[in-house]
């Protein structure tokens, strides 16, 4: 994947090396960036917030399927973990996912809201 500063976008899906929440290790996992396009293209790094397969719900998941993809594709039903953002290094990213559509782009930023009480 080109990793110059106009390959990302908020509503990207990328895979990433994450830090584990402890701290220690890392998983390579798919991420969705959060961060807009300024940001991304004079920062070293994105704002991302991390997807997952599993089936536990929490109150600010967003349910996340193929048909929520603009272009792209998953290889599983996931959902977007809007209270687990974190930070990273463009040099962490492996690959280039796909993109959200921007009704699902919307309702992510509803729950960030909601989460924030913004």
């Amino acid at each position: 994947m080109q990793k110059n500063s106009s390959s990302f976008e908020q509503g990207n899906i990328i895979v990433a090396n994450i830090l584990y929440s402890q701290q220690v290790g890392f998983k390579r996992r798919p991420v969705l960036v959060i961060s807009n396009s300024n940001y991304n293209k004079h920062s070293e790094d994105l704002i991302v917030l991390s997807v997952s397969s599993t089936s536990a719900k929490a109150k600010y998941d967003v349910k996340l399927t193929n048909k929520d993809l603009g272009r792209g594709e998953l290889k599983v039903e996931s959902k977007i973990l809007v209270d687990f953002p974190t930070t990273i290094e463009k040099k962490l990213i492996t690959k280039n996912i796909g993109k959200i559509s921007s009704q699902k782009l919307k309702e992510v930023k509803q729950k960030i809201k909601e989460l924030y009480e913004l």
